[in-house]
Parts: structure tokens; C-alpha cells; sequence
């Protein structure tokens, strides 16, 4: 593959062993979104103690393309027949464990700049957030140098003396204290 985002370029989730099938379905579904497509389960097949033993799992972009009458919303669909197919089958012989296995790497679409431009409009919102905490200790920090600039000023005025409360504090004999040899 030569660059993933080129029309139909998009980098399949990596084929493994998985130990649920949750967990396959997480994987797989993350490692979609990050390319900028969706995985979705077409059918489930081969039931097992009433349970299917196997899914076959589809770009949510693969389908037929139709139009709804629908009148409430938009009723256009975003299908394009996408062919991207892969499968999850719950093998006996790895103690029923789920492998992923692809069956057509291609897609017939472009990355869907949405998903890709909602994570990136977060870590924006992220860094903003962080850049208004930044802002706000920054301008305490300015209070506090003023203050502190404003009180040596005053201190420069009265001759650079400064000040020491003395309250309750005796001063007797030598600050040192005598020596101890």
C-alpha cells in the first residue's frame, strides 16, 4: 500500500486471535476509526448452543446506495457499496477463541473526514482547555510579581530598611549564644 489515504487505501485492522469476541469487535471497530471508516456486523451465522460461532463484518459504508422517501430528515444514505469484508469466527480447536480474518483489504471510498475531524476538534478543545489553565496561573503569577515589585519600590522609598516585626522575641546576650568546647 502506498499511502493510506489515497481512494481505497485504507489500513485494515490487523488479523489475531482474540479472547471474546467483545474484544475483537473493540479492536477492530478502533483501529477502523482511526483510519477514518466503520466496521459493522453484517450477519451472524453457525449458532452453538444458541450462540453464532460466526460474523461476518462490513464497512459501514458497503451496501447499496438508496434513496428514502422519508420527509422528517435528511433521507439520503451514505452507502456506496463499499466491498471491504471481513470475518470473526470462534474457533474450537483455540478453546473458543475468536479469529479475525479479512477477506477484501479494498475500500471504494476516501476516509470519512468527519470522524477524522471530531477527534481532532477534542484534542483542540483539549489543548485549549489546558492553554486557558496555563493562561490564568500565568496571570497570577503577573499579580504576584507586581505586588512584589510594588513592595520593594516601597522598601527602595524608606531607605531600604526593612522592617522585622519583633513581637515576643527576647533578645538577650550574644545571637550566637556562647560557645561550647
Amino acid at each position: 500500500m502506498s499511502n493510506p489515504s489515497e481512494l481505497g487505501q485504507l489500513a485494515p485492522p490487523p488479523e489475531g486471535i482474540y479472547r471474546t469476541f467483545e474484544d475483537l469487535l473493540t479492536n477492530v471497530q478502533r483501529v477502523a476509526k482511526d483510519q477514518g471508516y466503520g466496521v459493522v456486523k453484517l450477519r451472524a451465522s453457525n449458532y452453538r448452543d444458541g450462540k453464532p460461532t460466526r460474523y461476518d463484518l462490513v464497512c459501514d459504508r458497503g451496501g447499496v446506495k438508496y434513496n428514502s422517501t422519508a420527509k422528517k430528515r435528511n433521507p439520503s444514505t451514505r452507502k456506496v457499496d463499499c466491498p471491504w469484508r471481513a470475518k470473526a469466527v470462534c474457533e474450537v480447536n483455540l478453546n473458543n477463541q475468536w479469529r479475525f480474518a479479512m477477506q477484501e483489504h479494498r475500500h471504494n471510498h476516501e476516509a470519512r473526514l468527519d470522524r477524522i475531524g471530531h477527534d481532532l476538534n477534542q484534542g483542540f478543545n483539549r489543548m485549549e482547555q489546558r492553554m486557558d489553565g496555563m493562561e490564568k496561573r500565568l496571570i497570577d503569577m503577573e499579580q504576584r510579581v507586581i505586588s512584589m515589585e510594588a513592595r520593594m519600590t516601597g522598601m527602595e522609598t524608606r531607605g531600604g530598611e526593612m522592617e522585622v516585626p519583633m513581637d515576643n522575641m527576647a533578645m538577650e546576650g550574644s545571637m550566637l549564644g556562647t560557645a561550647v568546647m
